[in-house]
């Protein structure tokens, strides 16, 4: 009984170690390898992760935090919907679901400044129903998307404090 404490305390500062070993880790991360590691934490309660335009913010189960900063790009991520939705301004991949999972449709976006197309093409909602778009800083871009005749347009800002979370794009 006098060595079960011990145990006990050490598998504890053991689980704590290991958590604060996945923060350090995360915060080395780029902000791409980041938000790949944030969709396999989707809605498993090991972590909570928030996209900023400036930063993606983690937050573990055992309360350790870590930070990933965003310099040189904007993370849109973009959930088109038909009948379901969810209001939100900043995305959190651990958390946030869309009604369209695993469904493939085509995405045109143009930098409304020059007017360049600047992707067209299909692209796949995730099982959390978003599509991930990392766009440049300080733009204005029209996405299209169109599914099964139903088209979505609208014009997103990747300056300032814009959204990072996209739920507004209703395919009619």
């Amino acid at each position: 009984m006098k060595y079960l404490l011990p145990a006990l305390l050490l598998s504890l500062s053991s689980a704590q170690a290991l958590a604060n070993t996945d923060a350090q880790a995360f915060s080395k991360l780029s902000p791409q390898a980041a938000l790949k590691q944030s969709h396999q934490w989707h809605r498993t309660g090991e972590a909570t992760v928030r996209i900023m335009p400036d930063a993606i913010y983690a937050e573990f189960a055992d309360g350790s935090k870590a930070t990933v900063p965003i310099e040189e790009e904007f993370l849109l991520s973009i959930a088109p919907f038909e009948n379901v939705t969810h209001g939100c301004t900043f995305h959190v991949p651990t958390g946030c679901q869309g009604e369209m999972v695993n469904k493939a449709m085509t995405v045109e976006i143009t930098d409304t400044q020059t007017n360049e197309v600047v992707q067209s093409g299909m692209v796949k909602t995730q099982k959390d129903g978003f599509i991930d778009f990392w766009m440049p800083k300080n733009g204005n871009y029209q996405f299209t998307f169109t599914y099964q005749g139903k088209t979505a347009t609208e014009v997103l800002s990747t300056k300032g404090n814009s959204r990072t979370c996209i739920t507004t794009m209703q395919l009619i």
